[in-house]
């Protein structure tokens, strides 16, 4: 009897990403050490990786290397094949560079959206014999999804955002269709879905969550739906079809107590069936709230059992004063311990966390967007109808470079 055909689902990986100025380098490398056992040990015949493999369009080299690295390890272990879809973080054009090296190393990348729906499909592992038929649909920009006029409303935007998203998944569907393969149809996605639990980590250029879809925007003929974007793994719909795997580590803080995991889909002839494997925790993140009377015992308490790496904390003092000095108290009474406070906050900090996405107000969303230009900037060239997806990506990189510079400005020269 031929074995299941196995793939495994994860998504978010966000390489290059910082924590309050500290780099992730270290448990990401980590963790891709633990997946390329977890391939050999859970005999997994692909991968699909629901975008946002890096944290900005412009990643650092160490997160290139991590990425390029992991490919060549993966190809050299055996015959598990890769295929990566771009989220809202990355580069489209970047990931197709090297498309034609990637393919010969079992990876395939999708960063733009083809317009002939038969070129979104990959037939696993050959089109001869397939035994999955994977849908790779990135993250899907406006210009993918509607033709924008003057003045329309928000809801009418939203609405056409929607609307252009069932569409692209449609005609998806009925290319597969067309194909007649016979073999669990897949399709992956990297937006996000009403009612899903949000974190402080997650970014969405549609402003307000006017990209904002539910479940049965997806077509019945897609057996499953793997997608990214929001990183806490969770199931939207009761039967577990459409699902966030998640990140693989904890992302901001309000992540700290989310159980990180991976999905493996079991194929057969006529179904398939998803199991979760827990990814190890290779750094506590912690929230620590007190008062600042209570500050220095709240801190000799804390206690969490020791990861690899050691413990961050976000340290919340609610009932502190603009004019306490609580950074050099934190710093005297955290001496000779077993973590680092990243940060303290000052106040209750109420966050969004576990609101659904429903609940977040435009102006909630344009507020959290004000400290993050690089976003206004993105959502602003969405608007640009007559650039090109090259100039677009152009343009970003451009301007994240500027961001980069005004940030660390270089010495002028007398």
């Amino acid at each position: 009897m031929e074995k299941n055909y196995r793939i495994l689902h994860t998504a978010d990986w966000h390489l290059g990403k910082l924590l309050n100025d500290q780099s992730r380098d270290t448990e990401h490398g980590l963790f891709l050490e633990w997946l390329l056992n977890a391939v050999k040990d859970q005999q997994i015949d692909a991968i699909i990786v629901a975008g946002d493999i890096f944290d900005t369009a412009n990643p650092p080299q160490s997160a290139l290397q991590r990425y390029y690295d992991f490919v060549s390890r993966l190809f050299a272990q055996g015959d598990c094949q890769l295929a990566i879809i771009a989220g809202n973080h990355d580069s489209a054009a970047q990931l197709e560079a090297p498309k034609g090296v990637l393919n010969s190393l079992k990876t395939h990348v999708v960063g733009f959206l083809p317009e002939d729906p038969k070129d979104r499909i990959l037939l696993l592992p050959d089109s001869e014999t397939p035994r999955a038929a994977i849908a790779l649909i990135p993250f899907l920009r406006d210009r993918d999804l509607r033709v924008g006029k003057a003045g329309e409303s928000a809801e009418e935007i939203r609405a056409q955002l929607a609307d252009g998203i069932s569409g692209r998944y449609a005609e998806t569907a009925s290319a597969i269709e067309e194909m007649k393969v016979d073999c669990p149809v897949i399709a992956t996605g990297h937006l996000t879905v009403v009612g899903s639990e949000t974190s402080d980590s997650e970014r969405d250029i549609h402003i307000g969550g006017l990209g904002s879809v539910t479940p049965g925007h997806f077509s019945e003929a897609f057996d499953y739906v793997a997608l990214g974007h929001l990183h806490r793994p969770q199931a939207t719909d009761e039967n577990g079809r459409v699902r966030y795997s998640g990140s693989p580590i904890a992302l901001s803080f309000s992540e700290s107590k989310d159980k990180k995991e991976v999905r493996i889909l079991d194929l057969s002839e006529g179904s398939i069936e998803q199991t979760s494997l827990p990814i190890p925790v290779f750094r506590n993140l912690s929230q620590i709230r007190t008062k600042t009377a209570d500050l220095e015992k709240s801190l000799s308490d804390f206690s969490e059992k020791a990861e690899e790496l050691r413990s961050w904390v976000e340290l919340i003092v609610e009932d502190a004063l603009i004019e306490d000095n609580l950074t050099e108290r934190v710093a005297t009474l955290i001496t000779d311990r077993d973590f680092d406070v990243l940060k303290v906050i000052r106040g209750k900090a109420d966050s969004l966390v576990g609101m659904s996405v429903e609940d977040v107000t435009d102006d909630e969303a344009i507020e959290s967007l004000l400290d993050k230009p690089a976003l206004v900037f993105e959502h602003l060239l969405e608007q640009q109808e007559q650039l090109t997806n090259e100039e677009v990506d152009e343009l970003k990189l451009a301007f994240s470079r500027l961001v980069e510079l005004e940030a660390n400005p270089e010495p002028i020269e007398a």
